[in-house]
Order: C-alpha cells, then structure tokens, then sequence
C-alpha cells in the first residue's frame, strides 16, 4: 500500500506539472434560464433529443448532485458572478434585484479572469443591471457585451427588427406567448443570434485566452418557438410543452455551433466548456398565457424531483450541470460529488493561477481535483439556501447524505437524500438530533447574513 501511494503521488506531481506548462484554456460558461435537471437526453430527458448538450457531456464530466445557489434567476446569478451567497449582498429573491449592488472592492468573475490575461465577453441576459439606476451595467466587467437584457427578452423582433427587452433597458418581454415564428421574412430567432454571437467572439478572440460568459435567456418565458421544429413536435400533447421543446432545441443548435466553431478555429481541445442552469422548471402561472391552457403545468423534467423553480426542493435546486476540457479531464464521465454553482468561481481562478481576495468570503471549492480524477470530494462544507427573511426563515441545508427544507408551506422537512431522492418521507421526528443540527447550521449561517436591500415583507414567495 505505502508504495501504491508514492506511485499515485508521483502521478498526481506529473499531472500538475503537465498542467502547468500548457497554456491558460479559453473558458466558455454557458447558463440557461429554467431549464429543468431531466430534460437534457443525457440525464434521460424524453421531451427532446438534445444531441449537442450530450456531444458536450461525453468530452467530459456530467454530474449528477449539482445545485444552483438559488432557486430563482437573479440570485443564482448573484451568486455564480460573485462565488458567494447571495444574502451577504441582501439579495434572497428577484425583488431584491431591484437594488442589487456587488462591492466594488469584490472582483466579480470576469474582473477576476481578467487578472490573468483573459479577454471577457458577455453575450445574453445579465440581470444585475437595473434600468432606473444601474449601478452594474455589464460595460463595467466585459471587454465585449452583446444583446444583453436585465431578465427576459422576446424571442422574436418586433417589425422594426427590435427584440423587446434585449438592450433597451427594459426589465422584460411584451409577455406575448404561444408564438410560432418567424413571422416575417428575414427574422432571426434570439437564441440563434445570442449562438451566432458567440461564435463570432470565439473567432475573433481564438489567438488568446477568452472567456466567454452566454447567458441563454431560453427556455425563460415568453413562450416562442420556431415553426422549422413545430413538425417534429406533434407527438406532445401540450402546446405549452411544445414551445418549451423547441427552445430547449434552439440551446441545442447553438452549443452544437459552438463547439464545432472550436474545432474549426483548432482551440478545441484547450478549451473549457461549462453547462448548467440557473434553478429548476417554471410552471404556467407567468403572464400572458392563453386563458385555455392548463395552470401550473410544468415546463420541463425533473426525472421525478419533488418542486420547481421558487422552492427548495430537489426539483428547485438541482441543475445540470457539464464540464468539458479534453486537454485534461478524461471524457465520458458522470459523477455524483456534491457540487454548486458556487464552486464556479474557485475552479476558475485556480485555473487561471489567481488566488482569491483573502478578505473575502467564498463559499464554493475548487472542482480542479475532481476535473483531473485525482479526488472525490464527497466531504466538503454544508450546502446552503436563503430565501430571506419574510415572515420566517426560508432555505435548505444539505450535509452530506441529509438534507433541511426550512418552511415550506410553514414547515420544516428532513429527508436523507441518498436514499430517498425524490423527497417523499420527512424524517425530522424520526432524527430528531440530524434535524436540530441541521436546523442549527441554517439559523447560525443566516445571522451573518444582512436583512434583503429590499421591503419585502408584503410579497409571496413561490
């Protein structure tokens, strides 16, 4: 044994050292809005055959246990930009993106890759933005910005050729829904042009070291489809699915695009490509929906995940989540370590050889172990959610195999995850002490954290 591990040491010393003498990988950081953990092919999503995103997954490493840091959009993005939770900003739902303002003294993502060389772009929705007094306009952090919006944008242009909500400082769409298009000649859908961008930044930026944050908008609502997929959609019965299908489709094409634009400029195989979203799958309950489609479907798979976008469940919190790099991780994976979208942030900067600001709190790991096949780190720091201080606490907990929903519907919920994914028994009268330690660490954590930036006490959480 003693010599095995002088063996597997020396192996990881090589590795390091094979590491360190190649040049910094480009990074392409692709986050979708709502998309549902099961509807990719590649987690057995049945909607959709969604070739690309598994084309993607089988470079790399697909993973099975990752979470979002919130489970609505604005602050995950909060939390993804800054690698922290978004409560030590006051945000804990969209109404605090209202008055979101990260330190300037805190480098977001961007600042911190630039640091080491990188030119920046960002090419979609950016939602830290606010219209009446935009204390973080996107022009701040990128080299390049392109068609970005503060939350959600129409798919298709108006007849001037105007994409309501996408650089207009608008806070959303015209909320119109069930929409085949074009509905003109000419019109490209915004999908397309947000992939189509991102192919144009890779090609003017493949000499150097790029990162490239594409924010998809899709599959956020308004609902808008494209008629070239309508055909092969017959087969769901839903037209609110349908719709939802073919923008999942549209993410396809365009990370296909993508990673062909990366063989072709010959910068394929240093470069990293991260997949994920922002929550889980919206219901109908948005505006503009025709009065005769059913409410509170859901858009989207959870592969049979209790909860939806809004709440803490499995179905709220865990995502998709792709890491591909064939320069260095072993392709074809799938692994079941406990990530989050807050490790984002410490991956990227090990990588790019930056050390974190020490005066800083950063709550997310280094996945560079795991990206590598070095380590399993099953034993990291407890996961944990705040959705603020209305009325009661809201949030979740999750240590190791255990995981608290804290209020939900007014109560409290313990479930071991491990053996009981889909959240069905709650077990904090049979565990009484894993419930109050659990309990224990959510109320600890929360005291350190601000009220919201925002008076919310007479909204209504999902």
């Amino acid at each position: 044994m003693k010599n095995l591990s002088i063996i597997l040491s020396l192996l990881t010393i090589l590795n390091l050292n094979l590491y360190s003498d190649n040049p910094l990988p480009n990074i392409i950081l692709i986050f979708v809005d709502d998309m549902a953990y099961g509807d990719a092919s590649c987690y057995g999503g049945k909607l959709v055959e969604t070739k690309n995103i598994s084309r993607l997954a089988n470079q790399g490493i697909q993973f099975t246990q990752a979470y979002s840091i919130s489970p609505v959009c604005g602050p995950s993005r909060v939390g993804l930009m800054s690698g922290t939770y978004p409560g030590r900003f006051g945000i804990y739902g969209n109404p605090d993106m209202g008055a979101v303002q990260i330190p300037k003294d805190r480098p977001i993502l961007p600042i911190q890759l630039k640091k080491a060389g990188y030119t920046t772009g960002l090419i979609g929705k950016w939602n830290l933005n606010n219209p009446s007094w935009n204390p973080m306009p996107p022009e701040n952090y990128f080299d390049f910005v392109e068609n970005t919006m503060v939350w959600e944008g129409d798919y298709w242009p108006n007849s001037l050729g105007h994409y309501h909500g996408v650089n207009d400082n608008k806070y959303g769409s015209t909320k119109k829904n069930n929409i085949w298009g074009p509905t003109s000649k000419g019109q490209i859908y915004l999908t397309d042009l947000l992939s189509k961008n991102a192919c144009e930044f890779i090609d003017k930026n493949s000499e150097k070291p790029f990162f490239l944050f594409l924010s998809y908008n899709a599959p956020h609502s308004p609902l808008q489809g494209k008629l070239t997929h309508k055909a092969s959609l017959k087969h769901i019965d839903s037209e609110a699915l349908r719709l939802y299908a073919s923008m999942l489709l549209s993410i396809d094409e365009g990370i296909g695009q993508i990673l062909d634009r990366l063989e072709s400029n010959g910068i394929s195989r240093n470069t990293m490509t991260i997949f994920l979203s922002d929550n889980g799958p919206a219901r109908t309950n948005f505006k503009g929906l025709p009065i005769d489609w059913p409410k509170n479907q859901l858009l989207g798979s959870t592969s049979g995940l209790r909860g939806h976008k809004g709440n803490y469940f499995e179905g709220g919190i865990r995502v998709p989540f792709i890491i591909s790099w064939p320069e260095i991780i072993p392709a074809g994976q799938s692994r079941n370590e406990l990530i989050s979208s807050l490790d984002i942030f410490p991956t990227l900067s090990e990588i790019a050889n930056i050390s974190l600001p020490e005066k800083h709190k950063f709550e997310g790991i280094s996945l560079l172990p795991i990206l590598k096949g070095n380590v399993n780190l099953n034993k990291r720091a407890p996961l944990f959610w705040a959705g603020g201080r209305i009325g009661k606490n809201t949030g979740a907990v999750r240590i190791g195999d255990w995981k608290l929903v804290i209020n939900h519907y007014g109560e409290d919920f313990l479930f071991n995850i491990q053996e009981d994914p889909r959240e069905n028994t709650d077990l904090k009268n049979k565990f009484p002490k894993r419930y109050s330690k659990l309990k224990l660490f959510f109320t600890e954590t929360l005291a350190t954290l601000p009220e919201p930036v925002t008076n919310r006490s007479k909204l209504k959480l999902n």
